[in-house]
């Protein structure tokens, strides 16, 4: 059995240095719940001190439908990363118009103005301002005509602290060993009408005008702003309704900790009043810090991000299990008769904190 360890750390904020493990998962919602594969339905990311990351990591709409995600290092420092996902709304097919282009530029420009930023210590990176950015130059992109999307985004830095923005349904869930630390909370005009960034013609705005219809357009400003401090093994999951409609907060850490656990990464104390589930400090610190130093199928952050999407879409094609979708069609329309999942695009973006010494870059040694 692992040695117990206290959750306690032996190094001050002032002198570690986190850095990220990061895996991206997503499946169009056409396609069957098939056994994902590493480079097919998931992509690994890693951004470590030791090995320089790719500059970013971005979906297309083959990967992910209408739904988009990004990840990438901050002005190409290897402990500052940014990573989210959007959700193009697929009402503006009714228009003509193709949602994913919406959401995956943004995310495209996301990754793109992330990566390039310089100064990071004296001017910070934050997921609002990046979120505005890049809905600037959609809003200005002539080539994209129309359509509207949900997003939610964090920026981690160097101390481990994680500075968010969520609008709409998208969002995310923290997780420390066995519980979950924080959930992002849905925006929402209406049950299923999530508060989403428009870009809408002037013709068509005409139209809603003369028939009296709404229409809803938010802006970056919009957004909840929240900021958490992470601690070393902590995980955080970003992912669009895909995976909320169908997988709450406790299913999703079902699948977490089922992985986390056979994998040794945390473990049941009984040296407490009762059970905690602990992080075995060693195996965290010692996570591969590239693809290459484990086969791609044994990359812990893309086993968790294979393994939420695939039970997401597995739930959502599953008639007979009830899910956070359908329990809330029936509450709010009781006679709808609604059964089963909701069958729909996937994103999730999964992050693993790993907490360093920045004087050596040796692995931290928990008290005992």
């Amino acid at each position: 059995m692992p040695l117990r360890i206290p959750p306690s750390y032996s190094t001050s904020c002032n002198d570690t240095n986190f850095t990220y493990r990061i895996a991206a998962a997503s499946a169009p919602k056409g396609v069957s719940p098939r056994p994902p594969k590493p480079g097919r339905d998931y992509w690994n990311y890693t951004s470590t001190h030791e090995n320089p990351s790719p500059p970013y990591l971005r979906s297309t709409k083959q990967d992910s439908g209408e739904d988009a995600f990004f990840a990438t290092t901050v002005g190409g420092s290897q402990s500052h990363v940014a990573f989210g996902v959007a959700d193009g709304v697929g009402g503006w097919q009714d228009q003509g118009v193709d949602p994913s282009e919406f959401s995956q530029a943004l995310c495209g420009l996301m990754a793109g103005s992330a990566n390039i930023q310089e100064g990071i210590e004296e001017n910070p990176c934050k997921p609002q301002p990046l979120l505005q950015q890049a809905y600037d130059a959609v809003m200005n992109n002539p080539r994209i005509a129309a359509g509207g999307c949900t997003a939610s985004l964090g920026v981690m830095d160097r101390r481990g602290s994680i500075e968010t923005a969520n609008l709409g349904d998208s969002g995310y869930l923290v997780f420390g060993p066995g519980k979950v630390v924080h959930r992002s909370e849905s925006q929402t005009h209406a049950f299923n009408t999530p508060y989403q960034m428009s870009k809408v013609p002037a013709k068509l705005q005409a139209q809603y005008k003369i028939f009296g219809s709404t229409y809803f357009s938010e802006t970056p400003a919009d957004a909840d702003v929240s900021t958490h401090q992470l601690k070393h093994g902590d995980i955080v999951v970003f992912a669009t309704d895909g995976v909320w409609d169908n997988l709450s907060a406790q299913d999703t850490l079902q699948i977490v900790s089922r992985i986390m656990e056979e994998g040794g990464f945390w473990f049941k104390s009984h040296n407490f009043d009762g059970a905690e589930t602990m992080i075995n400090d060693t195996l965290i610190t010692q996570l591969p810090r590239t693809i290459e130093d484990k086969i791609q199928e044994s990359y812990l952050p893309g086993q968790l991000a294979a393994a939420v999407m695939r039970e997401a879409k597995l739930a959502g094609l599953d008639r007979r299990r009830e899910g956070p979708f359908a329990k809330e069609v029936k509450q709010h329309y009781p006679g709808e008769g609604w059964e089963g999942g909701k069958p729909d695009d996937i994103a999730v973006v999964v992050c693993i904190a790993v907490e360093e010494a920045a004087s050596d870059e040796k692995p931290i040694k928990a008290k005992l």
